[in-house]
């Protein structure tokens, strides 16, 4: 009786290999949903889903309703392409059904509110207005812990 070939190990890799690849097709095959879209891959039937969650979003035009001065006065300066949600945090949070179920919160605690989109990150447009923190330091005329908001209007955030 001879014993196992010098090539056994290869023989079994291979099988091993083999058994692998076909259940990861197997794996994927049930996995995939059927509206799964190759081509731009994404799921066809998430567009669906999301139609159908609720509201949480209302956008400006949603504002506009009640704070029609505070629409004007943003139209004019910088801040125009921003939503009101972006600060002021969802609508739902604020108002459901045309009701004021809360007040619209802005966190003017910390800097983080300007931070969120002014800080020097590598990623951002040389042209945007950024700041690092040693920027911020760089106010000697404003006491250590003033905010950006006891200076800037938000809405209209030139100096």
């Amino acid at each position: 009786m001879s014993g196992p070939s010098p090539r056994t190990h290869l023989y079994l890799l291979g099988a091993v290999l083999v058994i692998g690849f076909i259940g990861f097709l197997a794996v994927k095959e049930i996995a995939i949903p059927a509206s799964w879209n190759y081509e731009d891959w994404y799921r066809e039937d998430s567009l669906k889903d999301i139609a159908s969650l609720a509201v949480v979003y209302g956008g400006n035009e949603s504002c506009q309703t009640c704070h029609a001065d505070e629409h004007e006065e943003i139209i004019e300066f910088k801040h125009q392409t921003l939503s009101c949600e972006s600060c002021h945090g969802p609508l739902i949070d604020h108002a459901q059904d045309g009701k004021k179920i809360a007040a619209a919160k802005v966190d003017d605690s910390t800097t983080w509110q300007c931070m969120n989109c002014h800080e020097k990150l590598v990623n951002r447009p040389p042209d945007f207005p950024q700041f690092s923190v040693a920027r911020i330091e760089e106010h000697k005329e404003v006491a250590k812990g003033v905010l950006c908001l006891a200076c800037h209007n938000p809405h209209d955030p030139a100096p």
